[in-house]
């Protein structure tokens, strides 16, 4: 599994082309497979959930892992709601969402996009990376009421942003930036 979050991770990064330094969101922590494979090409990354999620995808032991590989100094995390972002405005160049949107409460997912926007740096990005349908079929096998994926831009109406669409591994992968 982690060698289809890296390559759809890596998509992402080479279509951003972001600097060594700049600063990271990595939001739903979970296994913390994106914010490892994220450290281990050399970014700082502030990782996070919210403490009263207790679904089967929050809530993991991932620590062990980022130390064994050497990376955990790089990893920092923070527990907090997506939809009330404890972070100063603009604070961040990449604000990820691997795999997130969709556990997230329909009438919620508009005020998480909106919060993402806020901590965006100005000619930053937001991602969020939805499973393929095909991903979903192999996910629904042992987890049946794993919802279905989200659609990112149907939260994007009247915002000044610029959405583009890329298919990864496991992922469709959505990138938005503000518009010029």
């Amino acid at each position: 599994m982690f060698s289809a979050v890296s390559e759809d991770a890596s998509t992402a990064l080479r279509a951003l082309e972001l600097n060594s330094d700049s600063d990271i969101l990595d939001v739903g922590t979970g296994e913390a497979q994106f914010a490892i494979y994220l450290a281990l090409q050399g970014y700082d990354v502030l990782t996070g959930e919210p403490a009263t999620d207790t679904s089967q995808y929050a809530g993991k032991d991932w620590m062990d892992k980022a130390d064994k590989l050497g990376v955990l100094n790089h990893i920092r995390f923070q527990a907090f709601d997506a939809s009330d972002i404890p972070f100063p405005e603009k604070a961040f160049d990449a604000v990820f969402f691997f795999g997130v949107l969709h556990h997230i409460d329909e009438e919620l997912r508009r005020s998480v996009f909106r919060e993402a926007l806020r901590v965006m740096k100005p000619d930053g990005a937001i991602v969020f990376f939805e499973p393929k349908s095909e991903t979903l079929e192999m996910v629904w096998k042992s987890d049946p009421d794993h919802p279905v994926a989200a659609n990112p831009v149907d939260y994007a109406s009247g915002l000044n942003i610029t959405a583009s669409k890329m298919t990864g591994s496991l992922m469709d992968i959505y990138i938005f930036q503000k518009a010029t």
